[in-house]
């Protein structure tokens, strides 16, 4: 699932990214895989002047009290650490070498559970 709100003011340059905003680990690693190396260095390079900025901003809540609006914030940076690996080491989309990500069933942690819990 992605998330559609906008992103807080100062983080508003960053909209023509949210659609990688996923709220599981199972989209992010899809989208990933989905996507060109083009496409992952693109984000990447979007996010990694912001990530600190993004976490220093998101620190203000538990990770359990992080408001909605707020949330697109944090997707959007794990995101981001998906997509670093791709550019930094492998230099491709998926783990070169390895068992195809397709052979990879992902179970939400107790963290995932947390962040995209209602209420």
């Amino acid at each position: 699932m992605t998330m559609s709100s906008g992103l807080p003011e100062n983080f508003k340059h960053l909209e023509p990214y949210q659609g990688w905003a996923h709220s599981t680990e199972d989209g992010r690693m899809r989208q990933r895989l989905e996507a060109t190396m083009d496409e992952i260095t693109d984000y990447y390079r979007a996010l990694l002047p912001e990530v600190n900025n993004i976490a220093n901003h998101l620190q203000q809540w538990p990770l359990d009290a992080i408001p909605a609006a707020q949330k697109p914030l944090l997707f959007m940076a794990l995101m981001f650490m998906e997509t670093a690996m791709c550019v930094e080491f492998f230099h491709e989309p998926d783990v070169p070498e390895a068992l195809g990500a397709e052979h990879i069933e992902i179970y939400a942690g107790r963290a995932e559970q947390l962040v995209n819990q209602s209420g």
